[in-house]
């Protein structure tokens, strides 16, 4: 019998998100706060510097959550996503894409299934990319894979935007972290994970240079890195 535990995360039970996408929770199974943090997310990366021309990719996009506020701001064609569940994908383009008149800037090919990281399919270069309760979920050394994977697909000076939970470095490796406001409970070994600032910049693959933007207005005190390709 599979058990939950047998999962890197919940979202790699893949059989379990089709079911919940399937009764309509394909909003909720990605962590819910629809319309403040999809709004959070594009006011954050235009306040960053995003334009309409530029391209971005959404890596862990899962329903769209960003991708609706996002295709609505940037042109036609220049949003992109990437998530490891297709149905989430499929549930994002068919209930919140079209229904909210996008489907013009937003082609289907847009949006890929992927467990590796992989977005050679696209077969365009990024300016932007955004991964928002993603690697909070992971091991660390799917973050490294996953620049490292990406980082052909850049511009010289494109920039990644990944979210992670902060161990302080004077809490000791085995307890707890408190995160407020949200109440969230990390650990440095289990999902979700937290990650000290000096192992994240331990973990930066060549080619990347690393910025701790830390706060950014994050309703569970999700914190923001950007990694910038050199």
């Amino acid at each position: 019998m599979t058990r939950e535990t047998d999962f890197i995360t919940k979202y790699h039970n893949l059989d379990l998100v089709r079911r919940r996408v399937e009764v309509g929770e394909h909003r909720d199974v990605i962590g819910g706060m629809w319309d403040e943090l999809g709004a959070l997310q594009h006011d954050f990366l235009v306040a960053q510097g995003l334009k309409p021309h530029h391209r971005l990719v959404d890596i862990g996009c899962g329903s769209l959550r960003a991708g609706v506020p996002l295709t609505r701001y940037l042109d036609a064609d220049r949003y992109y996503g990437i998530d490891i569940s297709r149905d989430l994908l499929e549930a994002g383009y068919e209930r919140e894409i079209l229904p909210a008149g996008l489907g013009s800037k937003l082609p289907p090919n847009h949006l890929h299934a992927t467990a590796d990281w992989d977005v050679a399919p696209f077969g365009v270069r990024f300016d932007f990319g955004l991964a928002q309760s993603v690697f909070t979920h992971l091991p660390l050394s799917q973050l490294t894979d996953c620049l490292a994977a990406v980082a052909p697909h850049f511009v010289p000076g494109g920039r990644v935007y990944i979210t992670y939970f902060h161990r302080p470095d004077d809490c000791p490796d085995g307890d707890p972290v408190i995160h407020e406001p949200g109440g969230i409970v990390t650990w440095h070994d289990r999902d979700p994970f937290d990650i000290r600032h000096g192992t994240l910049a331990a973990a930066t693959p060549e080619g990347w240079d690393l910025t701790i933007v830390g706060e950014w207005g994050h309703p569970r005190d999700q914190r923001m890195a950007r990694f910038t390709r050199c």
